[in-house]
């Protein structure tokens, strides 16, 4: 299999201080990686420099061989991206938030469909509403549902489960494992490993911006200092 994530020797400094330094990885095409460490470990840096949102201070990263930021090589266009912000436009409905979403992706969801995504993520009885009024969670859910309509081959995922409660968590895992058994690969950085290690096939933990473990998803070195 082809690698679809590598990075080399990738740093990151913000001022005086890095918040990455060193880290080498290589994910297979259709894997699922586990990023696992403290707060101010760097797995949010990672998530933001693999998407093309930050400029590497040294070394690089290649989305199937292209940097994520290189015109035309259309790295970015397979990525996926749910983070703590939503990227979502407070003035929109969840039904024009997806319509527009739709658009970008090419326009091949109907409206039925549409209402179908919205249903599926417990947000029918809100379509028209403003997001601006939303909850974190109910936030969450729609960024979600971006990933149905783009299908990107790569999904950077950073703490996906906060904000959800457990209806949407369980909703946010069978979504993810459709997306795995279409040939996604997934990263996810989560502080809930237990419930994202049964969608990943290794993990790293980081600290102070560094990979100071590595191994399979249900290893042990999670809690390691």
């Amino acid at each position: 299999m082809n690698p679809s994530v590598v990075t080399s020797n990738l740093a990151k400094r913000f001022g005086h201080k890095w918040a990455l330094a060193h880290v080498d990885l290589e994910v297979e095409a259709g894997q699922g990686l586990l990023v696992v460490g403290d707060n101010g470990s760097g797995k949010t840096t990672l998530l933001r420099l693999l998407a093309g949102l930050l400029l590497p201070t040294l070394g690089k990263v290649e989305i199937f061989g292209a940097p994520p930021q290189e015109p035309g090589s259309g790295a970015r266009a397979r990525l996926g991206l749910v983070g703590h912000q939503g990227y979502l436009y407070d003035a929109l409905s969840p039904l024009e938030t997806l319509e527009f979403w739709n658009r970008l992706a090419g326009g091949a969801r109907s409206p039925a469909d549409l209402e179908a995504l919205l249903d599926q993520a417990g947000l029918a009885a809100d379509r028209n509403r403003r997001v601006g009024g939303f909850s974190a969670g109910m936030r969450k859910r729609l960024s979600i549902l971006r990933l149905h309509l783009e299908k990107p081959d790569v999904v950077l995922l950073d703490e996906p489960f906060s904000a959800l409660d457990e209806a949407g968590r369980g909703w946010l895992l069978g979504t993810l494992a459709d997306l795995r058994r279409g040939g996604a690969t997934l990263i996810v950085a989560s502080h809930d490993p237990e419930r994202a290690a049964p969608l990943c096939d290794r993990a790293i933990r980081m600290d102070q911006g560094q990979v100071i473990w590595q191994g399979a998803a249900f290893g042990q070195g999670w809690a390691a200092r």
